[in-house]
């Protein structure tokens, strides 16, 4: 998609101009002069495309306000203009000042997203974007290029439905990242889970005719250091509620369960390309939720791997029982921090809506950083509580600890339920995706990849 120019040369096979409109700028000065038009002709839109009228070998130019590509709603307007464009385009890198050079390469190439893989008309979809430099920028428009590239693919996973992409799909997926340098990969099999005991894991399962599948992913950018942070993300392929089942008007759009584990992956992506200085692990516990002979009714006991006993109240709080074993996992490979990024509750959905991701955690200096980073890159992020009524919700008359409690403050109480699995003094924070990592007129929207990725970056 990317080609180099290392000279600013136009001709007439060159469609489209894009260019910064700062004209403090001297390329970008170069280019409205050309036009005979001054600065303040533009106004304030944040992308605007007009004719050159043959003043300049290309057919148009688009003019791209800088300040606006680090603000959300204008940055929006950028990324559909981007998208609109159809015909062959040139950067003009020398325009843009290097802070927004990395921001404009990611929003150019998300612009490229279409999710076509079952259309019988493909959408077109390919600009070669070429760009010039006599500066050295190529740092930065790959890291943007990366990030782009890491939301598109957690788009793409989260888009494909469940018959193309059960927990087996998703771990041939999470294999091809061992290609990455210094990226490890290993998937544990149904065999293995049983092995550690991973009953709550498994206990999901027991309704599916596709085995399970845990992968377990390990980047050391830092090998000298100690600490190492888990990513771990909710990998349910597909959620039916079980025997609990859901609604016709709640099971469609349910492939996005598994949002956690691709935000997760393409978190991993990114750090591992762009060779981060730290150590960074995903967890994903991978399985569907379905009805089936042997699948796990209300009532039912389940043994996780740290040894709790669980009772089922509902098989549809299944998300859960996954990210309790995993939170297990984690431990025992060694992370010092953890953050779980699941698609958990429609409760966090009804008190926060799509505007904000849902936080929990029992260390607020490790959410003050993740939430530092967050706003830095408008993905906003609301510290939620955990109480000790919503902990009292979850007392069992049969077991340990049941898997939901009452009808109120839903997401609190599946974060307390979450926290059970936390060893003492261990920072962790539980992000509840649900309302801000799909919505069902575009789809999946890749948040929180990016706040992940920069942590480390």
């Amino acid at each position: 998609m990317f080609n180099k120019q290392d000279t600013f040369k136009l001709t007439e096979e060159t469609k489209t101009v894009i260019t910064s409109k700062q004209s403090d700028n001297p390329v970008a000065k170069m280019v409205i002069e050309s036009l005979g038009i001054t600065v303040e002709d533009l106004g304030d839109e944040a992308f605007l495309k007009v004719q050159s009228l043959g003043k300049i070998p290309a057919k148009y130019v688009v003019f791209i306000d800088e300040p606006a590509l680090s603000n959300t709603k204008k940055s929006k307007k950028i990324l559909s203009g981007l998208a609109a464009l159809k015909e062959d385009s040139i950067v003009l890198l020398d325009s843009f000042e290097e802070t927004n050079v990395s921001e404009l390469f990611e929003l150019i190439t998300k612009s490229q997203y279409r999710f076509n893989k079952f259309k019988t008309e493909d959408q077109p979809k390919t600009n070669i974007i070429t760009y010039t430099t006599t500066k050295d920028l190529q740092a930065l428009v790959h890291q943007g290029i990366v990030f782009g590239e890491a939301i598109n693919h957690t788009k793409e996973l989260i888009n494909t439905p469940y018959n193309y992409l059960n927990a087996e799909k998703l771990a041939e997926y999470a294999k091809a990242l061992n290609n990455i340098p210094g990226v490890t990969v290993k998937i544990y099999e149904k065999s293995d889970c049983e092995a550690m005991n991973m009953g709550a894991f498994l206990g999901v399962n027991k309704g599916s005719t596709d085995a399970p599948k845990l992968i377990h992913i390990e980047y050391l950018g830092n090998p000298d250091h100690d600490e190492k942070t888990a990513l771990i993300g909710k990998g349910v392929m597909y959620d039916t509620g079980g025997y609990s089942l859901k609604t016709p008007q709640s099971m469609p759009s349910m492939k996005m369960d598994m949002g956690g584990a691709a935000t997760v992956l393409g978190a991993i992506e990114a750090i591992s390309r762009l060779e981060a200085k730290a150590n960074v692990s995903v967890v994903v516990a991978a399985t569907d939720n379905r009805i089936g002979d042997n699948a796990v009714v209300p009532d039912d006991i389940l043994t996780s791997a740290k040894g709790l006993t669980i009772e089922i109240v509902s098989t549809d709080a299944e998300g859960r029982l996954t990210l309790a074993d995993a939170l297990w996992f984690a431990q025992e490979k060694g992370a010092t921090r953890m953050i779980d990024v699941a698609t958990l509750t429609g409760a966090v959905v009804a008190a926060l809506g799509d505007a904000y991701t849902g936080a929990f955690t029992n260390d607020e200096a490790f959410l003050h950083e993740v939430q530092n980073v967050a706003k830095q890159n408008n993905e906003d992020i609301w510290h939620l509580p955990i109480h000790e009524k919503y902990r009292e919700e979850l007392k069992s008359f049969s077991a340990d600890i049941s898997n939901k409690g009452g009808r109120m403050a839903g997401a609190s109480i599946a974060a307390a339920f979450l926290e059970k699995f936390v060893d003492n003094n261990r920072p962790w924070i539980h992000l509840d995706i649900a309302g801000t990592s799909y919505n069902s007129k575009e789809g999946a929207t890749g948040r929180v990849v990016k706040t992940l990725a920069k942590l480390f970056v």
